[in-house]
């Protein structure tokens, strides 16, 4: 199986299955920062996801957000 945010994942030639909704995890390849995808959106027919992660500062939990387009999705891998 070869994985890619953009493409889905492929089993076999030509046959891709799309693995992006709510909730999945995703990991930044080169920092392993892992955050969740909160929503796909479709802007003129190109995919972008809106993704969020946890972090505490002086005992506050956080949520940063993040919105990649498919241009970055190569450097996201899904948990």
């Amino acid at each position: 199986m070869k994985e890619n945010l953009k493409n889905g994942i492929r089993k076999q030639k030509n046959k891709v299955i799309s693995m992006l909704s709510d909730s999945l995890l995703i990991r930044h390849k080169k920092t392993r920062i892992e955050y969740t995808i909160s929503k796909v959106l479709f802007k003129q027919g190109k995919p972008e996801i809106i993704a969020y992660r946890y972090y505490s500062k002086k005992g506050k939990q956080k949520r940063v957000y993040i919105k990649l387009d498919a241009k970055e999705f190569n450097k996201y891998e899904s948990v």
